[in-house]
């Protein structure tokens, strides 16, 4: 029997699927039942073959979408891992981190769950209250034409997109829209997953090279301000949040610092992190 493979999609539905000798087992907690898939093939990443066994599903899109994340968490770029190893490695406390069983997880505060919705709205690039797919291509296109990336960055950055979209919230389509409170469960599952933590921020060192104009690997306020005017935020809004995260006060961010600083907005809960800045005001409580 293989090891059982975790699969977090959506954990109201979804908790694991293991695959023995090519046949797929999903957990499906609504009605509390197991349901076995099969497929044709013993590599269970040929998820477009999948059919039911059983009768008892609703849908076999939920099996596909949770295999094509779970595929799709897998995937790294030379460029993650390269600035995720230095951000993880300049860590300004291990307390970010979820501990282990019967440790208080990520994301239970107020404060947490505004800072999500805050990137919600940042990433909900038409203001239509959803996040779609269209909304993380208009995102790319908007550092892309900033003209400072070069081709094989762009195609990568657009890559990344495509498969942190994939990773969170399954098939590209124009019906896969996700509201504020699926975001919120989505990266509330993502952060306390080991395997999934670290693809969230993954597109970040791709935002600071578009704005990186002159490619001297550090930013000033006047690139954070292109960075701002790429997410939908004001030149004014990107000077109070570069006066808060310029913690030293040398007038420039690099690189490293940029990354370790957007992946601590998703992996802390403390109020005082200078990382709460990292995109614009926080939304108001509500």
């Amino acid at each position: 029997m293989h090891s059982i493979r975790k699969v977090y999609a959506n954990p109201n539905l979804i908790r694991n699927i293991c695959s023995v000798r090519g046949v797929c087992a999903l957990n499906v907690v609504g009605d509390g039942k197991k349901t076995m898939w099969s497929t044709n093939k013993k590599n269970i990443q040929n998820y477009s073959t999948i059919t039911p066994i059983m009768k008892d599903v609703s849908s076999v899109q939920i099996v596909n979408n949770a295999l094509t994340r779970f595929y799709s968490k897998s995937k790294s770029t030379k460029h993650h891992r390269e600035y995720i190893s230095d951000s993880d490695s300049d860590s300004d406390s291990d307390d970010e981190k979820p501990k282990g069983k019967g440790k208080v997880k990520i994301g239970d505060s107020e404060f947490w769950r505004r800072k999500i919705r805050t990137l919600h709205s940042v990433l909900d690039v038409n203001n239509d209250g959803v996040i779609s797919y269209d909304d993380f291509q208009v995102l790319a296109e908007n550092f892309i034409a900033l003209g400072h990336l070069k081709p094989d960055d762009e195609k990568a950055f657009r890559d990344e997109l495509k498969t942190v979209w994939e990773a969170q919230f399954g098939e590209i389509n124009p019906y896969n829209l996700v509201n504020a409170e699926q975001y919120l469960t989505e990266i509330h599952v993502a952060v306390n997953d080991k395997s999934q933590r670290d693809r969230i921020h993954a597109f970040l060192p791709y935002l600071f090279k578009a704005v990186d104009k002159d490619h001297s690997g550090f930013i000033s306020l006047t690139e954070y301000k292109l960075f701002f005017k790429c997410v939908g935020l004001t030149p004014e809004d990107a000077a109070v949040s570069f006066a808060v995260i310029d913690k030293n006060g040398d007038g420039k961010l690099s690189i490293k610092e940029f990354v370790k600083l957007g992946r601590e907005y998703f992996l802390t809960e403390d109020e005082k992190r200078i990382s709460r800045m990292f995109w614009g005001p926080l939304v108001s409580d509500h």
